[in-house]
């Protein structure tokens, strides 16, 4: 049976964590697009506490688009807002210098479409895993014979494996935020807390 998770924009550690249990995977494409969700944005830590990005996006065919259609809205400087609070949130992170350079290439490259981009950030995360990565997206939309992740409440699980946080004497542990929070003050041990026990 295949596991059908929406398109996540540098998605959170529960969702990565359950997209690598399930081998027989696919990133949801044929939904109508729903609106403010885990597809377009992401939480990260700063120094004032949580801080949530969003892309902003253009929906062709109105409430009727289909997540494959959405298109990111570059009329914005979305990209300097999210890389500015992105450095100023991990400066100080362990690996932040390590990984910088590639997280920055991946927002700033100006991709049309919004699952396009999304599956740029999953293909760095399995480099970073050193997994082998092959893109796999559903091809009709289902409601039967799936297992369906497409409304889960990723981002807002119990993480029982913990981890120091760059703010963590300021705001104290703050649970599943995207998994560049992990990244960067973790690095490559990230797969201590998302892969499943058998790789």
């Amino acid at each position: 049976m295949t596991a059908v998770f929406p398109s996540a924009y540098f998605p959170s550690i529960s969702y990565l964590k359950s997209y690598l249990a399930h081998e027989n995977h696919a990133i949801e494409l044929f939904e109508h697009y729903p609106k403010q969700t885990i597809r377009n944005r992401c939480d990260i830590a700063t120094s004032n506490g949580k801080l949530r990005l969003s892309i902003p996006v253009k929906k062709p065919f109105g409430s009727k688009s289909l997540t494959k259609d959405i298109r990111i809205d570059h009329e914005s400087a979305w990209q300097n807002e999210h890389w500015r609070g992105i450095r100023t949130a991990y400066a100080g992170a362990p690996y932040f210098e390590e990984y910088a350079h590639e997280i920055e290439d991946l927002i700033y490259t100006k991709h049309t479409h919004l699952v396009i981009l999304n599956t740029s950030i999953l293909q760095f995360f399995y480099k970073v895993l050193d997994l082998p990565f092959t893109a796999k997206s559903t091809k009709d939309y289902q409601k039967e014979h799936i297992q369906d992740f497409r409304d889960f409440a990723f981002g807002q699980q119990v993480i029982q494996k913990k981890y120091i946080q760059v703010f963590y004497e300021s705001h104290g542990y703050i649970q599943d935020l995207s998994i560049l929070d992990l990244l960067f003050n973790e690095g490559p041990f990230i797969r201590n807390w998302v892969l499943p026990r058998s790789l």
